[in-house]
């Protein structure tokens, strides 16, 4: 339906929609998701780098990493969800205590075919106890995301990091319990 680069070089909802008009309505949703998906990652770029410390990569198309802090660690940023497989609320609990098992997962599954890689990655996952499709809303919620952004990055040297096949990994929840309150945990930041 679209290479890569087609899809990649879209930059606006208008062209998206433009591109697709003759696709099936399944084929159609999934480049929609993708697109609104690959939009709010970069905007989830942008309010790490605003903050000191941290600068953008360069080069746009180099997929090592996203940001990068001024002593030299470097993170690919993933904006996600909790795998449909661990989300009982025993295992969303435990999993907020220790990531390491969706972390696991993460590399494991997801790290497959043209964007098999594995570098440093920082996770962001957006989980709402209210009603899963809510993932969206979690996923644009700009300025709560900025503070936590913000407390992340202030306090980056002080977080223990989950390591991996060699990787750094690290993990932001963005949740919700109660419709329209979110909260948050920085994993490995002891408050």
């Amino acid at each position: 339906y679209m290479s890569e680069n087609q899809f990649f070089s879209i930059s606006s909802y208008e062209e998206l929609e433009s591109t697709v008009a003759s696709f099936p309505d399944n084929i159609k949703a999934y480049f929609r998701r993708r697109w609104y998906i690959l939009e709010c990652s970069k905007c989830d770029e942008y309010l790490f780098y605003v903050n000191p410390g941290v600068t953008p990569n360069p080069n746009q198309r180099d997929k090592s990493y996203d940001i990068a802090f001024d002593y030299g660690l470097k993170f690919d940023v993933k904006g996600t969800v909790i795998p449909r497989q661990m989300r009982s609320s025993v295992e969303i609990e435990q999993l907020l205590r220790d990531p390491s098992p969706m972390v696991k997962f993460y590399y494991d599954k997801q790290s497959h075919g043209r964007r098999f890689d594995m570098q440093n990655r920082l996770f962001v996952v957006h989980h709402s106890f209210v009603d899963e499709h809510r993932e969206f809303y979690l996923r644009c919620a700009w300025g709560t995301k900025q503070k936590i952004y913000q407390e992340y990055c202030n306090n980056v040297k002080k977080i223990k990091f989950i390591n991996y096949e060699g990787c750094t990994a690290s993990v932001i929840f963005i949740l919700e319990r109660e419709k329209n309150k979110l909260t948050y945990s920085i994993n490995g930041l002891s408050k």
